[in-house]
């Protein structure tokens, strides 16, 4: 089985790595996409984990990567300590409106 690397701050990296996570605390979107762009290219991670505001400021580097037909590796987006900003629901809410062909309704509408 290959790795799990979380990428983002660094509360929640110390506390990932307590489980065994592979762990990259960043405090800026230019270290982030650094790391990401080194993560990415390694065949030995499976996951990379990033907090939701760092994949908000990494988003357009994300959908060019999985453009690109590289399956790996799967990314997972979790909320930053100070809650869930919504981006990730947005995102998935328009890729399963594209994919059905029709546009959904939320019910937050």
């Amino acid at each position: 089985m290959g790795k799990i690397v979380f990428i983002g701050d660094e509360y929640l990296a110390i506390a990932l790595s307590t489980i065994g996570v592979e762990v990259y605390p960043v405090f800026d979107v230019i270290d982030a996409g650094k790391k990401v762009n080194e993560v990415r290219d390694r065949d030995d991670v499976d996951i990379l984990v990033l907090t939701e505001d760092m994949y908000i400021e990494l988003s357009n580097r994300y959908v060019r990567f999985k453009r690109e037909g590289v399956n790996k590796p799967i990314l997972i987006v979790v909320p930053p300590l100070k809650g869930p900003l919504g981006k990730r629901v947005e995102d998935l809410y328009n890729l399963i409106s594209q994919a059905v062909g029709v546009r959904l309704k939320l019910g937050r509408d």
